[in-house]
């Protein structure tokens, strides 16, 4: 979880928060979440550096497996995200995140 959380914060303009994470994963609290992100950063030793070629890598891979008859469908039923909770929750973090980037916008523009 650390790494998804981490490379959403490193990769992405406007990433998730921790907050929403824990909403999204009622099982850890905001609390879990910091530590448990703290500490794998201490674990890293902070590195956060991925090389271009190394994400291109896993990116076209990862993308050549989405592109495999059926996976996005297995994939989903899975991890319950067609229907149930999981799907649910990820439209709140879905509309949370997009209310950020809606007052990041705004503010941004009443600062030019």
């Amino acid at each position: 979880m650390c790494g998804l959380l981490l490379a959403s914060k490193v990769w992405q303009d406007l990433s998730s928060w921790n907050i929403e994470f824990a909403s999204v994963y009622p099982q850890f609290s905001l609390e879990a979440i910091n530590r448990l992100e703290l500490q794998f950063l201490k674990m890293i030793k902070w590195d956060l550096y991925i090389s271009s070629s190394l994400y291109a890598k896993y990116y076209f891979a990862l993308r050549s497996l989405l592109e495999k008859s059926g996976f996005r469908n297995r994939y989903n039923q899975m991890v319950g995200g067609i229907g149930g909770i999981a799907a649910s929750e990820a439209m709140k973090v879905s509309k949370r995140s997009e209310a950020v980037k809606e007052e990041a916008l705004l503010h941004l523009s009443r600062s030019m």
